[in-house]
């Protein structure tokens, strides 16, 4: 049996943290993703030189990091820590403690006393706290070892496994000196030093294939017409079109010599910022000798007739269609495997994560094999290789050496760099690519939302006044200056935080960012800013929930009863019941791999009801996920029942600890009742629960997201306080 090929791609990136008119760094994130993922994820390859993958990194990163070598970039948070504490004014202690706790609390707070002291002292929520009182508690030692602890919880295990100091560090806890501070920063800046020449040694030796991505990581198909859109989305809200293909070819070209100028040669391929294609981008690409892209399965499925069967479809490279006469090679991820590593494994032993996660794509060379398909199944595996680390266990130290060591062991399993996966494709070219992205094959995350479309709209008339002042013949190195800001201002990531999806402690300071670099441009060329950038887009709330209770968007109103078979009977069998949708509360990543999308929730006088809507199927749900989960907590202890994901329409009882509990149904829907009876529940008592989906033993999604739906077990009175005019 032949061997199935892997293709890993790890993608790294961070936006432009550069203020547009003062040339400070806001923000920390380039500098301390280096001492740990960038750091680490090469120092583990060089000990597991049997493993082949590809290693994406943007030009933008690369641009910083070279800045911060070169001691032309210093961060405020940079500053804060080197800064002697006596030194600091009022508002600058007060900075260090809204700032240096943002690390991930439970993996690298919590098993620190002296910095979950410090936390503790802080609290753990700062929105109603008075920060100008608290830091005046704080003594200059404290602060000191808060300094320190900070920019050590950032090194990873590559970092503290190289250096004695460091790990000296570590260990002695707390009474840290001046000098102290001074090590860590240079520890810092020697490691910032070390990753460029150390990735070019693993390209250079042919067990890493290096790519790149558009410049500042635009979603380019909306430079080329942001119309393009409304292709998965028809009926979306858009800004006034935007359409500048000349920015797109741009950032490419741009990107492929940043990429040749660092690393001594041209890329051969790219991943498109998150996986972002239509047929306009895809021929710029082409065109400009990019030999070989990545998108996620949603695009290629949409791409292809509705019947086509996803193993033979998603298992192998594809040709596309790229303009007059050319193509360009493809390859699709498999967005479960790709994002159970991204979102799940933290949560998982290692020697389990690496088991079924090798389980699967052996499982895959197996079905391939079944139907008959020639030559070896190749599966694409692409993800963010820098965030999902620092909510592993040691940086994920233990997971990835498993991972590579079983890989490099496996007789079922051959890893191989992009350029290999994408060399044998052949048959027919996909004749149009689908106009859509990673995540829900669309843009939607980027322009759906009234301050997407309002930066847009901001960023568009920046574009006008530039284009009017060059061709008045404006002073060409102004243009330049102006361009640059433009091209600054198309990054994915201003887009990513605007709306409602996504949440971060920093979005004024993203906000601030974007509007910065359009207020720039316009002013370089002469014009008024444009009056959508001259106030905060970014609307103030919509702190992320982190607490007990995670608010729905719709709470119960009506009791009702709904027939237990798996379908919707009737439009109004759940008509008045509560309403959760996952995209409520997000952070920084996306956990793409989802079973189920909606969660509606309601009762009766004698039972709770749970309805599940797949996120794309009934059968791609049971693909990501065997069971359910329903966790209950009310009364003082926790109820877990299980049960079995069927889509068969039967009726099946959950299982609590061996003895049935509840029913469930799924057909086109998933429908469970829980008794409150057999849950101990009456009138009254205030309960709290969520919904796991388990593929085995590993969790590959949580509704909510993050905390519990709570509410109130009803009684008689129920409607009458909840009706509504």
């Amino acid at each position: 049996m032949r061997k199935v090929r892997l293709a890993l791609l790890w993608h790294m990136h961070q936006p432009p943290y550069r203020e547009a008119e003062t040339g400070e760094f806001l923000m920390p994130w380039v500098r301390l993703h280096a001492t740990r993922a960038y750091h680490d994820m090469a120092w583990i390859l060089e000990r597991h030189p049997g493993v082949r993958c590809t290693v994406n990194f943007t030009p933008v990163l690369l641009e910083q990091l070279e800045e911060y070598v070169e001691a032309r970039a210093r961060d405020r948070f940079h500053e804060l820590t080197a800064r002697p504490v006596p030194e600091l004014g009022p508002e600058e202690r007060q900075a260090i403690l809204r700032s240096f706790f943002m690390v991930d609390w439970e993996r690298h707070i919590r098993p620190v006393p002296r910095y979950w002291d410090l936390l503790q002292k802080r609290g753990r929520d700062l929105r109603s706290a008075d920060v100008a009182r608290l830091a005046a508690t704080f003594t200059d030692e404290e602060l000191t070892d808060l300094q320190l602890h900070f920019n050590l919880a950032w090194m990873g295990f590559g970092a503290l496994a190289d250096d004695e100091g460091l790990r000296d560090l570590s260990a002695k806890g707390r009474g840290y000196s001046r000098e102290d501070v001074a090590y860590v920063l240079q520890a810092q800046r020697r490691i910032l030093g070390e990753i460029v020449p150390r990735w070019r040694r693993l390209a250079d030796r042919g067990q890493v294939e290096l790519s790149t991505t558009p410049y500042y990581h635009p979603i380019l198909p909306l430079l080329c017409d942001t119309d393009a859109a409304r292709r998965a989305l028809p009926g979306v809200a858009l800004p006034p079109r935007f359409a500048h293909p000349e920015d797109a070819r741009w950032h490419v070209r741009e990107a492929i010599a940043s990429h040749a100028r660092r690393f001594g040669k041209p890329p051969a391929g790219m991943w498109p910022a998150e996986g972002s294609v239509s047929p306009e981008a895809v021929e710029v690409l082409a065109s400009e000798g990019v030999r070989w892209a990545a998108s996620d399965e949603g695009v290629l499925l949409h791409s292809l007739p509705p019947d086509a069967p996803r193993l033979r479809s998603l298992y192998r490279p594809w040709r596309v269609s790229a303009g007059a006469g050319g193509e360009l090679a493809m390859l699709f991820r498999d967005r479960s495997l790709s994002d159970v590593i991204g979102f799940t494994y933290a949560k998982v032993a290692a020697k389990d994560a690496v088991s079924d996660f090798l389980a699967h794509v052996s499982a895959i060379g197996d079905a391939w094999a079944r139907d008959g398909q020639e030559g070896p199944a190749t599966v694409g595996v692409f993800l963010d290789g820098e965030n999902a680390w620092e909510h592993y266990p040691e940086s994920g130290r233990d997971f990835l050496d498993r991972l590579y060591a079983a890989l490099e062991a496996s007789d079922r399993i051959e890893t191989v760099t992009m350029s290999d996966a994408t060399l044998s494709a052949s048959g027919a070219p996909i004749s149009r690519i689908h106009s859509g992205s990673w995540i829900e094959a669309s843009y939607r995350i980027w322009i759906g939302h009234r301050e997407d479309r309002q930066a847009w709209t901001a960023l568009g008339h920046a574009h006008d006044a530039v284009t009017a002042a060059e061709r008045e013949g404006a002073d060409p190195e102004r243009i330049a200056r102006a361009r640059r800001h433009l091209y600054a201002a198309e990054a994915s990531d201003w887009y990513w935080w605007y709306g409602e999806d996504f949440t971060t402690e920093l979005a004024a300071e993203f906000d601030g960012l974007f509007r910065g670099h359009v207020i720039q441009a316009a002013l370089l060329a002469g014009a008024n800013p444009p009056p959508e950038a001259l106030e905060p887009i970014k609307r103030a709330g919509g702190a992320a929930a982190t607490g007990v209770e995670a608010k729905p968007l719709r709470e119960p109103t009506f009791l009702l009863t709904p027939t237990l078979d798996g379908r919707e009977t009737t439009f109004f069998e759940w008509q008045g019941c509560g309403l959760y949708r996952p995209g409520q509360h997000r952070g920084s990543m996306y956990g793409g791999a989802q079973a189920f999308h909606l969660l509606q929730y309601g009762f009766d006088l004698e039972a709770l009801y749970l309805r599940l809507d797949p996120a794309e199927s009934p059968a791609r749900a049971v693909e990501v996920a065997n069971r359910i989960r329903v966790v209950v907590l009310a009364a003082e202890r926790q109820t877990c029942i299980d049960f079995p994901l069927v889509p068969d329409g039967a009726v099946r009882a959950g299982k609590r600890r061996g003895d049935e509990l509840g029913r469930a149904a799924f057909a086109q829907v998933l429908e469970l009742a829980l008794p409150f009876a057999a849950l101990g529940l009456t009138p009254g008592m205030k309960l709290a629960l969520s919904v796991h989906s388990l593929r085995g033993e590993v969790e590959v999604e949580r509704l909510p997201r993050y905390g519990f739906l709570a509410f109130t077990v009803p009684d008689a009175d129920f409607e009458h306080v909840n009706w509504r005019v």
